[in-house]
């Protein structure tokens, strides 16, 4: 049995299926981490994130039609650890980031605990797992939007491209 807990760790929820987003924030929060999310896409993930510390994420590895995986290389950049939430066989993640744990849809909420709980800062030599990308740039928020105005235009949009 681990003695390892989520408590006071601050962790970053990717995910676009807002049902299953809310039972990941709640179960964590419910067990003492401070959660920022869910966020629907990269792009909101990137406005939560700002210049906030995070000691991990967990991340879908398809939010309304595009990866995730610039995302990823910015946390690994920084050295922060990352566990995918997804319905992708092993077989169809991309090939770099393969070495990362992956928790598979439906998710057990404990088995993501204990992943959580075990995150630690990544060591530098995790950088060399991935191919080099431009970085991502910080975006910054409206400030007139809040954040159920922001899903909803997510949401939205995903209507109009045919994502739902």
């Amino acid at each position: 049995m681990t003695t390892a807990t989520v408590s006071g760790k601050c962790i970053l929820v990717v995910e676009d299926d807002y049902l299953l987003a809310r039972e990941v924030c709640n179960d964590l929060q419910e067990h003492g981490a401070t959660v920022l999310g869910p966020a629907p896409t990269v792009h909101y993930a990137q406005l939560m994130l700002g210049k906030r510390r995070i000691d991990g994420a967990v991340l879908d590895i398809r939010l309304f039609g595009e990866d995730v995986y610039r995302l990823v290389d910015q946390l690994i950049d920084d050295r922060i650890p990352v566990v995918f939430a997804t319905a992708f066989d092993k077989a169809q993640i991309a090939e770099k980031y393969r070495f990362i744990e992956a928790l598979h849809k439906p998710i057990c909420l404990k088995s993501l605990r204990e992943k959580v709980a075990h995150f630690k800062p990544l060591p530098q030599s995790a950088n060399d797992k991935l191919d080099k990308e431009p970085p991502l740039e910080r975006v910054k928020p409206r400030e007139s939007q809040s954040l159920s105005e922001r899903w909803a235009a997510v949401l939205v949009r995903a209507m109009k491209d045919g994502q739902f």
